[in-house]
């Protein structure tokens, strides 16, 4: 794994360089937590699961699953500032499609404080080189949680069931049960703007403006009609999309929500948003935003480098020194080589030498 591993510090230190040249600070917090920070905040986390244990003098402690939190519950930050924190840290819980825990690396910034357009600004043309950084062919989907909860606001009862289906743009049940209800005309053509998403930002924009049902919505559109116009700006408009249909949860998030994806990588890579209802939870004043980039679940991104070398050499009981020899040679000419007995799986190489049969032929 040594390849992928330098390929993962680089971008590491990258990103460290690039937050650092925008003034955060790094923060480094503890490997353990109370239990009951992540026990009365599970809904903030992405795996529910935490590895637990007790320390020596009975306090249940847990493995850190998540930085956020930790950095929340130990930051007080004065009126009117904002305070910009980096992080690269390893975090313990259940991989995505995984029933085992797994060490994760996971490198985000926040910033809490005054919250302002310029500090939303200034964190979304961010995530933009973050996501570059490692490809860039990448996607930025935005959304805001003030035209989301002003949406589902309008279907009383019905609220958390349309919330599945606008979570998953399930048209065919939302029309069964919109029918059902008799849903006005308005309200339906609400739901069916939120899960359209369009390649022109700006004309879902202007659709989502004229679908909004209350001032929830209204205000929501207008904070991100001035968003995108800096990142049009800033020249990163091709690669982002306004996704209403994206969410976070209610109790935490009250602002706009990221979800950052890289070409062949099946999974969100990036997530992240506006957090004030966590420090109001925390009993803390002010605001929150911040995005995390979960390294872990580019893994398989990394993997295709990683499993590339140049030779493959083959050997037998007979050419082992010779297989040493010819490894040596090729490291002396800068080339990455895999000594095996066989042809491992999954290997990929741009030169096989078999030398079971005495020919070296490359």
């Amino acid at each position: 794994m040594m390849k992928c591993a330098k390929r993962e510090e680089a971008i590491v230190d990258e990103l460290s360089k690039l937050y650092k040249n925008r003034g955060f600070k790094r923060y480094k917090p503890g490997c353990f937590e109370e239990y009951s920070l992540y026990q009365d905040n599970k809904d903030f986390l992405i795996g529910k699961n935490v590895i637990s244990f007790s320390d020596l003098s009975g306090k249940l402690m847990a493995m850190r699953p998540d930085v956020t939190l930790s950095l929340v519950r130990h930051i007080d930050v004065e009126s009117g500032a904002a305070e910009k924190f980096y992080y690269n840290e390893k975090v313990y819980r259940q991989a995505t499609g995984s029933k085992n825990y797994k060490e994760i690396s996971q490198l985000g910034v926040e910033v809490v404080g005054t919250i302002d357009l310029a500090v939303v600004a200034e964190l979304t043309v961010l995530i933009c080189q973050t996501l570059a950084t490692i490809n860039e062919n990448y996607v930025l989907d935005i959304s805001h949680m003030g035209y989301t909860e002003g949406l589902l606001s309008e279907f009383g009862t019905d609220k958390q069931l349309v919330a599945e289906y606008l979570k998953s743009k399930n048209l065919h049940d939302f029309n069964k049960l919109a029918d059902g209800r008799n849903y006005s005309k308005e309200i339906k053509d609400a739901f069916y703007t939120a899960v359209s998403v369009n390649e022109n930002p700006e004309l879902t924009l202007q659709k989502a403006e004229k679908a909004a049902l209350n001032d929830s919505m209204k205000s929501a559109v207008a904070e991100l009609k001035e968003l995108y116009a800096i990142i049009k700006r800033f020249g990163y408009a091709d690669r982002v999309n306004i996704d209403f249909s994206a969410c976070g949860n209610a109790d935490y998030y009250n602002g706009v929500i990221f979800n950052g994806y890289l070409k062949g990588v099946p999974h969100s890579v990036l997530t992240g948003g506006r957090y004030d209802r966590l420090l109001t939870k925390l009993g803390k004043t002010g605001g929150a935003i911040g995005f995390a980039l979960y390294l872990g679940e580019i893994e398989r991104y990394f993997a295709r480098d990683d499993e590339s070398v140049d030779y493959l050499i083959i050997y037998d009981d007979i050419k082992q020194i010779e297989a040493l020899n010819l490894a040596n040679e090729k490291n002396r000419q800068l080339k990455t080589v895999r000594l095996s007995r066989c042809v491992p799986e999954g290997l990929v190489y741009k030169n096989l030498v078999d030398l079971t049969d005495g020919e070296a032929s490359k």
